[in-house]
């Protein structure tokens, strides 16, 4: 019967699997059954000054199709499957309740362009799983330009003081969708440093594999 339906939708909605492309109104079993399971530290270089960090998985198919997905192609219902994976990856880093998570901001005009802003509709679904307030405190005052085939360190001066943060005393999670070079994450957690705020851990669904060489990723700002 779900087949038929999956056809059904297929053939009069043209619904189909953001992950695979199999018929359907959403996320197919089969692509279900290959999401990450787990959690694993995100290792990165200790003089970008990360906090302890946890993700679920490698930025690969089809979980990195169906980040793209609801980041790029307006597949909102995924925001729900999603925060999921980022919760996960949040409730791994054992905050404490004091603790407020804080998403990484998108630029106004990519929100406008999208008509949404994924990474607060994640940071939601998040906060509610793991029963701690959401806020955004971070927020894009220039854009870093484009950083394709960028080494880790052109990135990180790119990303240099993209960033500012509200002023305050919070103790915080930053939770994103995917971290690449680490670059993005140094910024962010760089101005809520500047700002007073204790960052005690970053979260993402998912990471790219840690290379030597530039990564050719124009999706991901880091």
């Amino acid at each position: 019967m779900t087949s038929l339906l999956d056809q059904a939708a297929n053939l009069l909605l043209g619904a189909s699997c953001p992950g695979c492309g199999a018929p359907g109104l959403s996320i197919c079993h089969d692509c279900r059954s290959r999401l990450p399971s787990g959690v694993r530290p995100i290792v990165r270089p200790p003089g970008l000054g990360l906090p302890r960090a946890m993700a679920c998985g490698d930025y690969a198919d089809p979980l990195a199709r169906l980040v793209v997905a609801l980041k790029d192609d307006g597949a909102w219902q995924l925001a729900d499957p999603l925060g999921a994976l980022l919760a996960r990856a949040t409730s791994a880093l054992a905050p404490g309740p004091d603790c407020v998570l804080v998403p990484m901001p998108s630029s106004p005009q990519a929100v406008r362009v999208r008509g949404y802003d994924h990474a607060r509709a994640l940071a939601k679904v998040c906060a509610r799983r793991v029963g701690l307030p959401q806020r955004a405190l971070l927020r894009k005052v220039r854009s870093a330009g484009d950083q394709v085939g960028l080494d880790r360190q052109s990135r990180l001066g790119a990303q240099a003081g993209t960033m500012v943060a509200e002023p305050g005393r919070c103790r915080v999670v930053v939770v994103d969708d995917v971290v690449t070079t680490g670059s993005t994450a140094a910024e962010a957690v760089r101005a809520l440093r500047a700002a007073g705020h204790e960052v005690v851990g970053l979260a993402a669904i998912c990471e790219t594999p840690r290379r030597t060489s530039p990564i050719p990723i124009g999706l991901w700002s880091g």
